[in-house]
């Protein structure tokens, strides 16, 4: 077989499952071990890797502020960001290796049962600006929730902007403006799950998250497939 990742080739273990290879077996054993799932201990709040379950840093920092107290439930993400991590992601978010999105489906979807008991939450992937949109093709956000189930709704349009990856930490934490909201009706007493690509410093979700509650959302967590 040859590994989806490294395009390496690697010669599978034979059982009579081989026939049912699940997106994960397909991967070489040198890439499944870079592949790093987020285990306790961990922030209550953001979901980051620790050495301990206390309030991170950058979450009391977010609780400082008054325009962000009580804005968002808690984080939850996947994989550890790794240099591995930061490869992968790459291909998928900025050069349209869409097939990588389906190497994660089963450990998405195990993470994010074992993270929410809400019973009827609503998808709502972080928005694209038109010109990104056009620039990339598609939404990996819209990707990744449409792998979880359940509605999906999309209320939120992205304001262009320079790219997040090229702004400093205190350009993100301060921005305002990212979004605007354009159909309420469906996130009105709701329990409502951001789903995006990755959780860094937190400003993107926390941004959508505030939109959200003040239009009548019940409640506001998020869901990424990476944590920084």
């Amino acid at each position: 077989m040859i590994c989806p990742i490294c395009e390496g080739h690697f010669v599978a273990a034979f059982t009579w499952k081989s026939f049912l290879l699940s997106n994960e077996d397909r991967l070489c054993v040198a890439c499944k071990r870079k592949l790093t799932k987020i285990d306790s201990p961990i922030c209550p709040k953001c979901g980051r890797v620790q050495s301990d379950d206390h309030l991170c840093h950058d979450c009391s920092r977010w609780n400082k502020r008054t325009d962000s107290e009580e804005v968002l439930e808690k984080n939850r993400s996947v994989y550890v960001y790794n240099d591995f991590m930061k490869d992968v992601l790459a291909r998928f978010k900025f050069r349209g290796d869409t097939a990588l999105a389906e190497l994660f489906k089963r450990d998405v979807q195990a993470v994010f049962k074992r993270s929410f008991s809400i019973k009827e939450p609503v998808l709502v992937p972080i928005p694209l600006s038109k010109e990104r949109l056009k620039e990339r093709g598609f939404n990996q956000s819209v990707m990744l929730a449409s792998m979880i189930g359940g509605p999906i709704f999309q209320p939120l349009i992205k304001v262009h902007q320079r790219k997040q990856s090229k702004k400093s930490k205190n350009d993100r934490l301060n921005q305002k403006g990212l979004f605007q909201l354009k159909q309420p009706d469906p996130i009105v007493l709701k329990d409502v799950i951001l789903v995006d690509d990755i959780y860094t410093t937190g400003a993107t979700v926390y941004h959508a998250a505030r939109i959200l509650k003040d239009a009548g959302a019940k409640s506001v967590s998020s869901f990424t497939l990476i944590r920084s």
